[in-house]
């Protein structure tokens, strides 16, 4: 069983000896699906179990990428509350003082 990432965020797994490969696109939906013609030799139990384990040893190496992801989607809108917070903060204090006078 093998995972990577790719530069293009694409993860993949396998299992059944490299017979299976499972790639999946950033978001986690199906990318591809490779199979080795050897795999029609499988019994549909030790197909389904490859697959599986395929599918999951790439899913491991989605959790990392789509967390660096979420981290800066975090910081963005952080950083994009702050100034919009900013701006409130001025036009109340600029209201208050209008009711002052």
């Amino acid at each position: 069983m093998e995972a990577a990432v790719d530069t293009n965020y694409i993860v993949s797994g396998e299992a059944a000896g490299g017979w299976i490969r499972v790639e999946l696109a950033s978001d986690g939906r199906l990318w591809d699906l490779i199979l080795d013609p050897r795999v029609t030799a499988m019994t549909a139990q030790d197909l389904r179990s490859g697959l599986v384990e395929a599918f999951l040893d790439a899913q491991e190496c989605l959790a990392p990428a789509t967390g660096e992801a979420f981290a800066q989607q975090v910081a963005d809108a952080s950083e994009a509350a702050e100034r919009r917070f900013a701006e409130i903060s001025t036009a109340l204090y600029d209201i208050s003082r209008r009711a002052v006078r």
